[in-house]
């Protein structure tokens, strides 16, 4: 989810608002921070085909909704039933679009457009494309029906800003260097399309010494403000026709350039943000500032609501924070996907996409230094870890800090997902570079990770790869890291100190043993589902290693001295080992040793199921003239041929298995193909395969549901007393044996339901023929009567064994009863020390015994008369 592309627009009761969201356009409550409707969902329904990148109330309709978008069409929203009321095809990528209710028929918008000029073409073909000149092309797009739809006003390099004043006479725009100024009101030729950019009279256009980076236009008076890269703001009055130079008002307390500018609806204050993740409030009036700092991250736009309340913030992590204008309060935080947000180049996606076994929730890296915890179904965010604290500080100079990073993170086996180890660092080539192993403890009061155990420089060089030993049970936590050094390290999990007084010894990990083969390098490592082999890869050499007894096994050798392995993993449950080099994959059967079979692929990335025996690699598509079409692949240890294969457009950054509880409840597991996770091209997340979203959601909230309701129920349950001294042991027997009771009357339940069906499902396959082929009555007598008695027989024991249980459940019952009253009293006398049924049941057993062997009479007639026919 992208919130913080495009300045976020408030309904008009300042209740919702509404972010561009790539293709969509999502409206958030204001309280909650939730999604409550989203527009444009697809483009078979009449949705954007492309990124959106303006919206705007209607002025005529405050209910309705204009959105512009980069596939060239304005389309208006009713956006209470979500329903398309209009398409305008514009037919240019729109980057900017203003309107005003003074003249609701005219749409002023910006569209790019490269440089035909030959210096500006023969630098894009020398660069690839990433020195392209794009020009900003202002046209004025009218909504009726006319001889001149769109009117071409004026052309600057890359607009930094389109507004227009409150009154609809004047539109301004910033261009770079550049600030045009142009009077549109009413009368002034521009509806007929005569007058040019070179109309100085319509037309001024005034030069700064710096380059402006946003604008914003002064609700009430004649007035501009422009930030620039120096972050100074500039405000411009007396502009217009026949000024050569406004007279001009700086303000300056940024140290970098202002991102984002915002006026008060009534011109009172101006707020401005930037790099330095502080939002400042301007007193126009008496120049007074007000300071609200460590928002956490830079300020890229401010929005106002209409009444004053509010203020939206959005921010360069992809997050936009609510805050109350009162007392600067932060009312709401809607956070997304910090990574589609973060220098890329710096900053790669190093940990991939790890599920978290506690939750299912995907984890990943965030801002430098972070991890981010994040459900992609709900897509929600659910908790940020700083594995590496620091403060936010602005650089001081134009050269950037270099911020470390997080580059490996793994969990444990267990459900509960007790321990997470991550590896950062931070190398800028000039100091000495900083590399660190820590540990991590779930906390169960604190709901997160606490640090444990932080190691420093647990390796001579950059670590390749650490991984979790997946053993279950009372074993003692493994944890193996390989490295550039050409060693690799297991950790283990030990008591420091001992016991004493009552003060248990603190756990901390230790590195236990290290080991090395040859003097070749180690590039990943991989441990059996069972925990019992450690495979490392040593270029195109498998080492089987024994990890308690740190011996050597075995070694593999497959492929060509020129292909080192990249890509090592066992399969859950099985005796296979997937190995992969850059162009090949193979399939070893560690119970003979040998290459079960290999694949001549392009691999770029492979993952192994957590649940089942799968695996999948992602490669290029080998069809010619495909151009950038990518292939995930997912396969069988057993067989080189695919069980499912997803296509898609481009290059994805990273894939994983998503679990999903009912795939894993199919009886055929092996057979069944997880939901696949990708981060796709644009840095978004998408789920191809298995259930469809809907459906994961649905499930998600159901589940979801349940969970409050519990908590709903259990917080009932408090008082001021509980809250202070805790709960009596009276309360908790009581509440245990409530528990036990709903339990039992559940099992009855489905255990009488279970019966039923069964008895309906009872059928004779006896008479299950035609007559004219089925044999004499009397041959089938003895045969019919012993099926009858058997069944009947059948179904006696087990309402008998039923009863036992049932009176086995009360005797229990009754005896807990009577610890928590404080009463002393002897078992019930109705079941016996072995079991058995006393008195009344034996009798009741003599009965059925006797029902069982005696024949009703109206059957034993009816048979009579059958055998004397």
């Amino acid at each position: 989810m992208r919130l913080s592309d495009y300045p976020v627009v408030f309904t008009s009761d300042s209740n919702y608002f509404f972010s561009c969201n790539a293709k969509s356009i999502r409206i958030l409550s204001v309280e909650t921070g939730q999604v409550v409707r989203v527009l444009s969902t697809s483009v078979e329904e009449g949705g954007h085909s492309d990124t959106v990148t303006s919206v705007m109330l209607n002025p005529k309709n405050s209910l309705q909704l204009y959105s512009a978008s980069l596939d060239g069409t304005i389309k208006l929203w009713d956006f209470n039933d979500a329903i398309l009321l209009k398409t305008y095809e514009v037919g240019v990528p729109i980057t900017h679009m203003v309107m005003h209710e003074s003249i609701p028929n005219d749409i002023y918008l910006t569209t790019t457009k490269k440089s035909t000029k030959r210096f500006h073409q023969y630098q894009a073909r020398k660069s690839g494309g990433l020195r392209a000149k794009e020009n900003s092309v202002l046209l004025r797009y009218s909504l009726k029906s006319s001889r001149k739809r769109m009117v071409r006003l004026l052309k600057t390099r890359a607009c930094g800003g389109l507004a227009i004043s409150s009154d609809g006479e004047y539109l301004v725009m910033a261009g770079r260097y550049k600030l045009h100024v142009i009077h549109i009101a009413a009368g002034n030729g521009i509806e007929e399309g005569g007058v040019t950019e070179n109309d100085e009279s319509r037309f001024r256009c005034y030069i700064t010494p710096e380059r402006i980076t946003c604008l914003a236009f002064h609700p009430t008076e004649g007035c501009i403000a422009t930030g620039d890269e120096r972050g100074r703001i500039t405000l411009w009055y007396c502009f217009g026709k026949n000024v050569d130079r406004p007279v001009t008002t700086t303000l300056h307390w940024h140290a970098h350039k202002v991102s984002a500018l915002a006026f008060t609806s009534d011109g009172t204050y101006l707020l401005s943000g930037g790099e330095e993740s502080v939002l400042v409030i301007w007193q126009l009036q008496t120049g007074f500032k007000q300071f609200l700092p460590r928002l956490g991250s830079e300020i890229k736009h401010i929005t106002v609501s209409p009444d004053q309340a509010l203020y939206a913030i959005g921010h360069q992590d992809n997050s936009v924070n609510v805050i109350r204008s009162v007392d600067l309060k932060i009312k709401t935080v809607i956070q997304g996907l910090k990574f589609s947000h973060v220098h890329h180049m710096s900053n790669p996606l190093s940990t991939g996409l790890v599920i978290e076994p506690r939750n299912g929730n995907v984890v990943l890296n965030g801002m430098p230094g972070t991890l981010q915890f994040y459900d992609p179904i709900k897509e929600q965010h659910i908790m940020e870890l700083e594995v590496t604290p620091r403060n936010k500080v602005s650089r001081t100079d134009e050269k950037e800090i270099i911020p470390p990073r997080v580059m490996h993170c793994a969990f444990s086996s267990d459900k509960a997902a007790r321990w997470m180890v991550t590896v950062d660092g931070r190398d800028d080539r000039e100091t000495t570079s900083e590399l660190y192993l820590k540990f991590w403890q779930y906390d169960d009061d604190a709901h997160t990770y606490i640090l444990n155990t932080r190691v420093d420089a647990p390796h001579s060089k950059e670590i390749t790869s650490c991984i979790f030993n997946p053993r279950e049970g009372n074993q003692v936590p493994m944890v193996v890291t390989t490295s550039l050094d050409g060693t690799f390290k297991v950790w283990e999990l030990t008591l420091q100190g001992e016991t004493r007084r009552g003060v248990e010894a603190e756990l901390a990990w230790n590195c236990r043993s290290t080991g090395f083969y040859r003097d070749m390098v180690p590039h990943c490592a991989g441990f059996s589902s069972d925990g019992s082999l450690l495979a490392v890869a040593y270029g195109q050499i498998i080492t089987i290693w024994n990890p308690y007894l740190n011996t050597l096994q075995g070694v593999l050798t497959q492929p060509p001295e020129n292909r080192p392995i990249r890509h090592l993993t066992f399969l859950k449950n099985s005796p296979f080992l997937i190995a992969a080099t850059k162009d090949h994959l193979y399939s070893w059967n560690l119970l003979t040793c040998s290459v079960w079979w290999s694949y001549q692929i392009k691999i770029e990335i492979l993952k192994a199921s957590q649940t089942n025996a799968n695996f999948m690699v992602t490669c290029p598509d080998p069809a010619p003239g495909m151009g950038s079409l990518h292939r995930i692949i997912v396969f069988k240890p057993t067989s080189p041929k695919p069980v499912h294969i997803e296509t898609i457009s481009k290059k994805v950054r990273a894939v994983t298995f998503m679990p999903d509880p009912a795939v894993q409840a199919k009886s055929g597991v092996s057979d069944a193909v997880e939901p696949i996770l990708i981060m796709n091209h644009g840095f978004d997340l998408e789920v191809l395969g298995g259930r469809s979203v809907e459906d994961l959601k649905a499930e998600a909230e159901e589940a979801a549901e349940k969970a409050r309701a519990l908590a709903l129920e259990a917080q009932k349950q408090k008082s001021l007393v509980t809250d202070i001294f805790g709960t009596s042991s009276m309360a908790e027997a009581t509440a245990a044996a409530a528990q036990k009771t709903k339990e039992k009357k559940e099992r009855n339940e489905s255990a009488s339901r279970g019966l039923v069906s069964k008895k309906n499902m009872v059928r004779n396959p006896l008479f299950d023929a035609p007559s004219h082929v089925m044999a004499p009555v009397s041959s089938l007598f003895d045969a019919f009567m012993g099926q009858l008695l058997t069944q009947n027989k059948a179904a006696k024991e087990e309402a008998k064994a039923k009863r036992k249980q049932q009176q086995q459940i009360e005797q229990q019952e009754q005896e807990s009863q009577s610890q928590v009253n404080g009463e002393s009293g002897s078992a019930v006398n109705d079941v016996d020390m072995d079991g058995e049924d006393t008195g009344k049941d034996h009798s009741e057993e003599d009965q059925d015994l006797a029902v069982e062997t005696e024949l009703p009479s109206s059957l034993a007639n009816f048979f009579s008369s059958r055998l004397t026919i």
